[in-house]
């Protein structure tokens, strides 16, 4: 084999491993709200609850089985945030198009060069697997929406095996300092990793308190103007 086709090699190999939709695309449609976990709200849609997923309750209700479980659903929001904020999405339905509760049950994919899955020449991100992938959501299979059942399955047990998300006890357990990774952060929360504007954040939508902030604060935490957030 020579030097060219080996040089070829890794992209041959990404390509195989890409994964394809079994369903029709549509849009790219924009974010209007990120409701928790699990479910946003889309530009012509409405309410979408992500097919095959389920995050942890970020508000506290008869589902909830106490303050820890709305403390992770508060940053599984967070990471959906992070990962939507100012971006638009495709749409991908499945048997059933809708719940009982009327709200759109759909896969949500983003455009993305560093993306698993190649639609029409384009790579993308699928948001339901990623939010598995970092361990902000688990395996919700209910027929007859089960596309990608077993494709959750196996990203969860990864999730669990490396300790990562809510199976690591998540971000705010953890002593807060610099954010490793700042990108998509807001830098007038330096000690957290808030996501800009829109959508405008409240205190109960994210797991941070008492944190340093700095002008302008976009968001509104420090209401006093000590310089020191959702205290």
């Amino acid at each position: 084999m020579g030097l060219r086709a080996l040089g070829l090699l890794p992209w041959l190999l990404a390509l195989v491993l890409a994964l394809a939709p079994e369903g029709r695309l549509q849009g790219p449609v924009a974010v209007l709200r990120v409701v928790d976990g699990d479910t946003v709200e889309l530009q012509g849609l409405g309410p979408v609850r992500l097919i095959g997923i389920d995050a942890p309750e970020s508000t506290s209700n008869h589902r909830t089985s106490g303050p820890e479980e709305v403390r992770l659903g508060l940053e599984a929001k967070a990471f959906l945030a992070r990962l939507l904020q100012g971006r638009k999405v495709w749409v991908e339905l499945d048997a059933q198009e809708r719940d009982r509760y009327r709200r759109v049950l759909a896969y949500l994919y983003l455009e993305d060069p560093r993306g698993d899955w190649i639609h029409g020449g384009r790579r993308f991100l699928q948001v339901n697997l990623e939010l598995v992938r970092a361990g902000w959501a688990e395996p919700y299979t209910v027929p007859p929406n089960v596309r990608y059942a077993a494709l959750y399955l196996q990203a969860a047990r990864e999730a669990r095996a490396k300790g990562v998300g809510m199976w690591g006890g998540g971000q705010a357990s953890r002593p807060q300092g610099p954010a490793p990774d700042r990108k998509g952060c807001d830098p007038a929360y330096p000690t957290v990793c808030v996501p800009p504007p829109p959508p405008d954040l409240d205190c109960r939508d994210i797991p941070y308190r008492r944190f340093k902030v700095l002008p302008p604060d976009p968001h509104r935490f420090d209401r006093d103007g000590d310089g020191v957030g959702c205290e």
